[in-house]
């Protein structure tokens, strides 16, 4: 049978502590929580729902059923692969509620603390308990699936509800049917757990109808489209009796096949449809009778307190978005004096767009006036990036590794004498022209960790896992040699004239060796007084500047740390940093913050010393950056699989 539906989706709670957001496409919905990362959560959460809606539209013609294990599995190999990309392996704390419609099943699975909940009959069944388990190595485990009825009220949330009301009563809320609105629903359970929740909660409600006969005209039993805004939100339900009653395991992760237990008492259970018994005609006296004059006064009465409800919601409501309307003429008020303000004091500006942007947030999540909130959240952000010269850029892409190697994961990005090469642990990509040439092997016993760029030799230098240094050259892949016999290992390694430096933050070094015709000498200790414990990347004009996990960088000259403060620093602080680049060509400074997909750009102060910021460049539709090089007035910039590059002008 073929049902219409109608959702809506509401935010409720307050504060910043977790992302929240919602999805969807054709029939496939996802409702999403990420907490402790917010930084990566948007991202995390659309790769999420790509990869979800790639898998499960690949073909339409396959068992339901199995696409939505496929494509739960493709999401599962997703996530595990964002883990392997931190070393910490963490990504957040993920609560998430997915599912899909076909005809009339839903199937269904989450994670964490989602739950979804039917109601049918003023009866509530959790009919998620038990899908979401604890594994080490899948996210989603369980599915489950059933039909669906006329009439069901379904609610989504992103947290466990029955924590802050009790069954009876959400029931209460959603036991309306026909064209009862679901959103007048959702206000009013928002207003009955507003007090009592903590955090914050996304929460989708969805209305089942039958769909219209050919000639039907809607009536109570069909739901009537308004102008209101369609939830991305959706789920499903079936029947009390059976659907939802095998929870499954994903095929694949475990064999284990069981059982939900507790079916639904029978008292619970929809009445069997029966003809309607017709009430006999009442018939009235031609004079008036007691019994009908008073049934004329409680009629009278009945609309009286009708109109007084309904012109008090009316007036409420009134009332609600005319102070929402006031909020957001203040967001305008503190938008234009940022303008004026960020001329002449950008920390005071940004104090005021972090003030509007809360008041904008507060609007965003009530009933009322979203659009506008919308907007002006967008205009906030232009603002705040007007103030600190931020470019974001769609880079062209260069170079595709994938295309040699499909399950290429790169480590570092070179430049040698106008050629960029790539690398990961056993092979070196060439770029010549832009044009990507087939990989060479370095070795098929070594791994590699470290690479550089060595002009003096024409080559490149290759550090390994067991301490060997690898030097490609006209084509060949020998080792170097050290007096050391083992070359110390780090964290980076460069080089400048016919010298290598090698960053060991476990040591509190920097480790310097020097060229001989037959090799290099013993590595000599090079940092005399500077506190390199949380180093994570170097780069040398005529100086040796390393950068801290913290976002400051340090300056060495013969060994000796020189002050180098970052001047009118952005209001956006440089947190995790992963690279820094400079050379003796460039009067600029670059550091690399993956975590915002951004290289911000610092101005060498030769006269005062230390860098004062310029701008940013925030790189949009890439992985997860790894590195970068400039040359010849290019910002050539690498993912796991790709080179991109944006031109720059003015350097």
């Amino acid at each position: 049978m073929a049902f219409n539906y109608e959702s809506e989706f509401i935010f409720i709670g307050r504060g910043d502590e977790s992302f929240l957001e919602n999805y969807s496409y054709e029939k496939i919905y996802m409702a999403l929580e990420i907490l402790n990362n917010q930084a990566e959560a948007e991202d995390i959460g659309e790769v999420i729902f790509a990869n979800f809606k790639q898998k499960f539209y690949e073909s339409t013609n396959g068992d339901p059923y199995q696409r939505f294990e496929e494509a739960l599995k493709e999401v599962n190999r997703a996530i595990e692969t964002l883990k392997e990309e931190k070393v910490s392996h963490f990504i957040g704390n993920l609560n998430i509620a997915i599912g899909a419609v076909v005809e009339d099943t839903l199937y269904l699975s989450t994670v964490g603390d989602a739950e979804v909940y039917l109601v049918r009959k003023k009866f509530v069944s959790a009919i998620s308990e038990g899908l979401a388990e604890e594994s080490k190595k899948e996210t989603f485990v369980n599915i489950a699936n059933g039909t669906l009825e006329p009439f069901d009220r379904i609610v989504f949330s992103s947290t466990r509800l029955l924590r802050y009301i009790t069954k009876g009563e959400l029931g209460r809320i959603f036991s309306n049917a026909g064209s009862a609105k679901i959103g007048n629903e959702l206000a009013e359970l928002q207003d009955f757990i507003m007090t009592e929740i903590l955090g914050r909660s996304a929460v989708i409600g969805i209305a089942v109808a039958a769909a219209l006969q050919e000639g039907q005209e809607e009536d109570e039993g069909v739901f009537e489209e308004e102008g209101s805004v369609k939830a991305r939100f959706l789920g499903i339900v079936g029947r009390i009796t059976g659907a939802f009653s095998f929870m499954k395991k994903i095929p694949g992760l475990s064999s284990i096949r069981e059982k939900i237990t507790g079916i639904i008492p029978e008292k619970f259970l929809p009445l069997q449809s029966q003809p309607k018994p017709k009430l006999p005609k009442i018939k009235f006296p031609k004079e008036m009778s007691r019994e009908r004059l008073l049934l004329i006064i409680i009629i009278l009465l009945v609309v009286l307190v009708g109109g007084v409800f309904w012109v008090r919601t009316q007036g409420s409501a009134r009332r609600a978005i005319a102070e929402h309307q006031s909020k957001l003429n203040h967001v305008q008020e503190l938008m234009n004096d940022a303008v004026t303000t960020g001329q002449f004091d950008k920390t005071k500006a940004a104090e005021l767009l972090i003030a509007g942007e809360k008041e904008a947030l507060d609007v965003l999540n009530s009933r009322y006036l979203r659009g506008e909130a919308v907007k002006m959240l967008d205009e906030i952000q232009k603002q705040r990036d007007g103030l600190d010269e931020v470019k974001r850029v769609t880079p062209t892409l260069l170079a595709d590794f994938s295309e040699k190697r499909p399950n290429v994961s790169t480590l570092g990005l070179l430049n040698l004498k106008d050629h960029l090469y790539g690398f990961e642990y056993n092979a070196l990509y060439e770029m010549v022209l832009d044009k990507l040439q087939e990989p060479l092997t370095m070795s098929d016993v070594e791994t590699v960790i470290l690479g550089a760029a060595y002009p003096e030799g024409n080559s490149l230098l290759f550090l390994t896992r067991t301490g060997k240094m690898l030097e490609f050259t006209q084509g060949r892949f020998p080792q170097v040699t050290t007096k050391d016999g083992i070359w110390k290992k780090g964290v980076d390694m460069k080089s400048y004239n016919d010298r290598v430096y090698i960053l060991d933050p476990e040591r509190n070094q920097i480790w310097r060796y020097i060229r001989r015709r037959d090799g290099f000498d013993e590595g000599q200790q090079y940092n005399q007084n500077a506190d390199l414990s949380k180093a994570v990347s170097l780069a040398i004009d005529s100086s040796i500047y390393a950068l801290n996990a913290d976002g400051t960088v340090i300056q060495l000259y013969q060994g000796q740390k020189q002050e180098y403060p970052l001047r009118r620093a952005p209001l956006s602080a440089i947190e995790a940093p992963t690279k820094i680049y400079t050379s003796p060509e460039l009067n600029h400074i670059f550091i690399l913050e993956p975590n915002k997909q951004r290289v911000v750009l610092f101005r060498k102060d030769s006269k005062n010393g230390g860098a004062q910021y310029q701008t940013q460049y925030v790189f949009e539709k890439t992985g997860a950056l790894r590195d970068f090089v400039v040359a010849d007035s290019r910002l050539y910039v690498m993912d796991d699989k790709r080179v991109y590059f944006i031109n720059l002008s003015g350097l």
